[in-house]
């Protein structure tokens, strides 16, 4: 796949209803969105689905995550959706309050963060920015800026790097630079010594640690 614009790119088998999307964004083969919003740079790959959620700018998703998926109203004597899709049963009109009380459970995806394959994110869930979701965790709690986890119920593996270096990532705020600095930027970006990245754009970054991760 090539970008020849910065429009989205949409798989014509992809389904879409009320879907916001920015620059260079992809929705592959049979992914779902539903009143949901895909930052710049992000994409969601084939058979993954999400409904109510905001995703930041260059995250990846990986093929069949669901992210919020539905819930039933357990605390009720039935039920099944004929209680709130009550048309599609002949009995009477849809429970408006049913669908008010899902769409309040929004999750909330930062930046630059990457979903493994098979992931289920509950609804409500926040991930913070830089975070990684390992393939096949089922994610019932927020997620820490730069952590890793993985597991059923997903749990905190480690953090992606130690304290200084995530408040300082945070503060550069690289994902709200314009394509000019990316592109002026991009072998910083490329760095595989982090502290030589923080210590260039962040005034503020001062560590005599090695950026690597702590527990």
């Amino acid at each position: 796949m090539k970008f020849e614009s910065s429009e989205p790119i949409i798989h014509s088998t992809a389904r879409v209803n009320k879907g916001v999307f920015g620059e260079y964004t992809h929705l592959d083969e049979r992914a779902r969105v539903t009143e949901s919003e895909l930052g710049d740079y992000s994409y969601l790959l084939h058979d993954s689905e999400m409904i109510y959620t905001t995703v930041g700018k260059f995250c990846a998703i990986a093929p069949f995550v669901r992210i919020n998926p539905g819930n039933h109203p357990y605390w009720r004597p039935a039920m099944a959706n004929f209680t709130y899709r009550s048309l599609d049963y002949g009995f009477g009109d849809n429970d408006q309050k049913y669908f008010d009380w899902r769409k309040s459970f929004r999750v909330e995806i930062g930046h630059d963060v990457w979903i493994g394959q098979g992931a289920l994110i509950m609804p409500g869930v926040k991930i913070g920015t830089g975070a990684i979701v390992g393939g096949g965790a089922i994610v019932t709690r927020d997620v820490e800026p730069y952590a890793l986890v993985g597991g059923s119920p997903a749990k905190l593996i480690r953090h992606r790097f130690c304290e200084s270096v995530t408040a300082s990532l945070l503060r550069i705020s690289w994902w709200d630079w314009s394509r000019e600095q990316i592109k002026e930027r991009i072998e910083d970006l490329r760095l595989d010594n982090i502290n030589d990245f923080c210590y260039k754009y962040d005034p503020e970054f001062s560590t005599n640690d090695t950026g690597s991760s702590s527990s």
